[in-house]
């Protein structure tokens, strides 16, 4: 079973994409054999306050709370953040994702020590989004620095009772950050390299702390599975990677439904992902 961390919906303003949709997501996940997901709104980057961008992201989730789970964003930079994060909660928000590069802030801001302590009470993780795509892709105007990950590791000592997530780091950057704040977590969707990076961050860190991610659907989520599967890691550390790590987070997720009868088998759904087939159809131009 396969728990994605990081994922996300709707436009992105330099490209477009060929999925954005909640249900283009579901279709996604399902092909690649990941059963549920956490997910926020890719215009929460975007929106100096994103309350509005959670609000229409949480209504397209209602029905599949089984499956996907709304991580809100918020700007801690922007007066009135504790109105909306308090509304996020009314949304049914299991997490906190904060986006710095885009909204502009650097983590020693004042406020963000304010949400993070709010967080903690709350039971919610922050999210610390470290880029959402390479930085030499962005437009040549609209340059977005990454951020530092030892500033995440700081902020998660300087906040012992709240746990931080290190969202979209690279191999390098989870390797140097984990180990410096116990509450740090890391979800793997940026890491794509070295040859053998899995095996090699669960050989120098244990897996306990680190969380399957995609960055669907900004990015394809089949390349990350295949990228555990075809790992040399033992069962134990696939499962604490693949889901076990995410649930022992204590996040207040609705049970998955049971399978329906006669339904594709996750063997057969990775199969078709691989050949290229989509289980919500062709897809109208």
């Amino acid at each position: 079973m396969i728990w994605d961390a990081c994922t996300f919906v709707g436009e992105w303003p330099f490209a477009s994409l060929p999925y954005r949709t909640v249900a283009d997501l579901l279709a996604r996940l399902q092909a690649a054999g990941i059963a549920r997901a956490l997910v926020s709104p890719l215009a929460g980057a975007f929106h100096p306050d994103p309350a509005s961008a959670n609000a229409e992201l949480a209504a397209g989730l209602a029905g599949h709370a089984d499956r996907l789970h709304l991580v809100a964003a918020c700007n801690p930079a922007w007066p009135g953040w504790e109105r909306a994060l308090g509304e996020a909660v009314r949304l049914g928000a299991v997490g906190v994702r904060l986006f710095p590069g885009y909204h502009g802030y650097q983590l020693s801001h004042p406020e963000v020590a304010a949400l993070a302590s709010r967080a903690g009470e709350l039971g919610l993780p922050v999210f610390v989004t470290l880029r959402l795509q390479d930085e030499r892709q962005h437009p040549a105007a609209f340059q977005v620095p990454s951020v530092p990950a030892a500033a995440v590791a700081a902020l998660a000592r300087a906040h012992p009772g709240t746990r931080f997530v290190l969202s979209m780091a690279r191999f390098a950057e989870i390797s140097a950050a984990l180990p410096l704040a116990p509450n740090l977590y890391a979800d793997l969707a940026g890491v794509q390299g070295p040859d053998g990076c899995l095996d090699r961050l669960v050989a120098e860190l244990g897996s306990e702390r680190l969380l399957f991610g995609s960055e669907a659907l900004l990015q394809y989520p089949l390349p990350a599975r295949m990228k555990l599967e075809y790992s040399d890691l033992g069962a134990a550390d696939r499962e604490r990677i693949g889901f076990g790590n995410l649930e022992q987070m204590g996040l207040p997720l609705t049970p998955p439904s049971p399978p329906a009868a006669g339904g594709r088998g996750r063997g057969a759904a990775e199969m078709g992902a691989a050949r290229g087939d989509d289980p919500a159809g062709p897809r109208k131009g």
